[in-house]
């Protein structure tokens, strides 16, 4: 009777320890491919697993003070935008992007991180391109956002989540970035695809803050929106849906495509949907885009709607 209590204790202390235990090792996704679009339901059942980071990119905290995904924190796209040389909303050097997401993001190299945002806007895949540019891989976009999730009466909390500070270690993936010297190179010599997704009108030099309006020459305007289907809740478009739109536009998946907008942003919904969504090789992202090369008089600008 004894030996059958201490087998019984043992049982129970096994179940507690090791099979958590392999449950925190274990790899939370059957298809391991990413980066990549990641659906709400294969999200749900694994939403609380301690190899995964979820991240709530809303541009609203008060959004998420009212409801978000259980055990998603709070970051909003702003954190990534500072200035450099005097030109606003540039990236963080790598040494502050590694601080942010180990200590503010609680993110370790083994982690994958799966974000969201509202109508599956660019704050997310900002985020996105600054782990992809960090040579973090492990990174997944909530295909349909917030909204999709609500609609499908999956559930939602206003608890935060309780996280401690985490060692992360970047890299820079050069492959990833395009500098404003490398892209003037590339519009001179036509040797690559330039896009722009902003809206048409700052495209076209009809609206805009920059002290120069217009757009980059030889840049087609691609507006990030157009991807996305669905009117209260937005998700990417079919691939082959994407692959007219941007056959059409003349981009070539053989050639290198260099993406910007107003300050990288947007270009990163574009950079997310060309490379992880439709399978290009050769996407880079200008951070500097368009704040940076308007207030350079020495390089070249184009108004109206011809690239």
């Amino acid at each position: 009777m004894k030996r059958r209590k201490i087998a019984s204790l043992l049982g129970l202390l096994f179940l507690l320890f090791y099979i958590p235990s392999l449950w925190a090792k274990s790899v939370p996704f059957k298809n391991p491919n990413f980066p990549r679009l990641v659906e709400t339901g294969e999200l749900a059942p694994l939403i609380s697993h301690p190899s995964l980071r979820l991240v709530d990119m809303r541009s609203s905290l008060l959004d998420y003070l009212k409801g978000h995904l259980p055990d998603a924190l709070y970051f909003h796209f702003e954190n990534f935008r500072v200035p450099r040389n005097g030109i606003p909303a540039q990236n963080p050097d790598r040494i502050a992007l590694e601080k942010i997401m180990g200590e503010y993001l609680s993110l370790s190299n083994d982690m994958w991180v799966i974000l969201y945002s509202e109508k599956s806007n660019p704050n997310a895949t900002l985020l996105a391109w600054i782990l992809d540019s960090l040579g973090h891989r492990k990174v997944g976009i909530l295909n349909g956002g917030w909204e999709k999730w609500v609609v499908e009466g999956r559930p939602i909390t206003q608890t935060y989540p309780t996280l401690s500070p985490k060692k992360f270690f970047g890299k820079t993936v050069s492959e990833t970035l395009a500098e404003k010297k490398l892209v003037l190179h590339q519009v001179n010599t036509k040797g690559a695809i330039i896009l722009d997704a902003r809206p048409p009108k700052q495209y076209s030099g009809e609206e805009g803050e920059e002290i120069r309006k217009g757009h980059i020459p030889g840049a087609k305007n691609i507006f990030w929106e157009t991807v996305l289907e669905g009117e209260e809740v937005k998700v990417w478009k079919k691939k082959e849906d994407l692959e007219k739109i941007f056959s059409e536009a003349g981009v070539d998946r053989q050639k290198e495509v260099i993406v910007h907008c107003r300050t990288g942003r947007e270009a990163s919904h574009l950079y997310f949907t060309l490379k992880y969504v439709m399978g290009y090789h050769k996407v880079r992202l200008y951070r500097g885009s368009w704040v940076e090369w308007s207030a350079d008089p020495s390089l070249p600008i184009k108004t109206g709607m011809e690239p």
